[in-house]
């Protein structure tokens, strides 16, 4: 095991498929990360896309030496060859001096043996440097596929950002406006509450001026003969309680109601405690009017 972790080729070839085991979990557990993990990994792919092309560049560095390896293998082979038909050749001459130069034929025969032996490890290695040439190439496609992947990862990472970053502005000009809009609504709120302030002084004012009408009505002349006010009942919306009421305040004839204006309403709605928009929608106005018309 440790011969084969020396080679280095295979030991690109493993660090390979580790970088490549880790990046398969790498892009698995890419879409549980958090956004604001983003720039994070894009840092860590721009890494790792890095070290990928120093793997790249070590693995063609091995090729190319496995290349110069072959060439001279082939090379050897070739010489060897040309020796092992020198050999023949002085093999055959030395069969027809057999008997004068035994000794010397043996030697040959021994050298040709281990010369043969020698030429088939030199082909087997040539073999197998050929296989480990094909999966080198195999490799480099895998790599070149892979550095084009992690490419378009970084455009769609750069777009992702991009598209974070125009969220984020447009988040800011929202909340830009809800300030805007908060700041009117309490404008609004308070001149609503001055307003509500000012109808009630107006409602207190109208109380005095109806406690001093009843008071200048108390000390009128006994002689005169006291005026009770029309039948307020006749205006459709206005119930015998309301009409008391309204007597309270001063309001005893349909003269008076016929010349309500709006102010004059509000302050007779915050007065008998009804609403402003009823007293309109029933037209209590116009109807004082057509009675008043119709008086003789």
């Amino acid at each position: 095991m440790l011969d084969l972790l020396q080679d280095p080729v295979l030991f690109a070839l493993l660090w390979t498929i580790a970088v490549l085991a880790g990046l398969l979990i790498g892009w698995n557990m890419r879409a549980a990360w958090p956004e604001r993990n983003l720039a994070r990994q894009l840092e860590r792919a721009t890494n790792e896309r890095n070290a990928l092309a120093r793997l790249y560049t070590q693995v063609k560095y091995y090729y190319d030496l496995r290349e110069v390896d072959l060439r001279k293998v082939s090379l050897e082979v070739g010489n060897l060859r040309d020796l092992v038909q020198q050999y023949e050749s002085e093999r055959a001459v030395l069969l027809e001096a057999a008997q004068t130069h035994t000794a010397r034929m043996e030697r040959a025969e021994a050298e040709v043996a281990r010369l043969t032996t020698q030429v088939a490890d030199i082909e087997a290695r040539n073999r197998s440097l050929t296989e480990e040439n094909e999966r080198l190439r195999t490799d480099l496609e895998d790599l070149r596929a892979q550095s084009s992947g992690w490419q378009r990862l970084h455009t769609d990472f750069a777009t992702a950002q991009r598209r974070l970053q125009e969220l984020e502005e447009r988040n800011l000009l929202l909340e830009q406006e809800r300030r805007q809009l908060r700041e009117q609504l309490a404008i609004a709120r308070a001149r609503i509450e001055q307003q509500l302030r000012e109808l009630e002084n107006l409602a207190q004012q109208v109380r005095h001026l109806s406690e001093s009408a009843r008071a200048s009505d108390a000390f009128s002349e006994p002689s005169q003969t006291p005026y009770h006010g029309d039948d307020l009942t006749r205006i459709r919306g206005i119930t015998p309680d309301l009409a008391a009421r309204l007597r309270e305040c001063g309001i005893q004839s349909f003269v008076q109601i016929s010349q309500w204006d709006d102010d004059d309403i509000l302050q007779i709605a915050r007065a008998l405690e009804v609403s402003f928009v009823k007293i309109v929608q029933e037209d209590w106005v116009g109807q004082a009017q057509a009675l008043v018309a119709d008086m003789p």
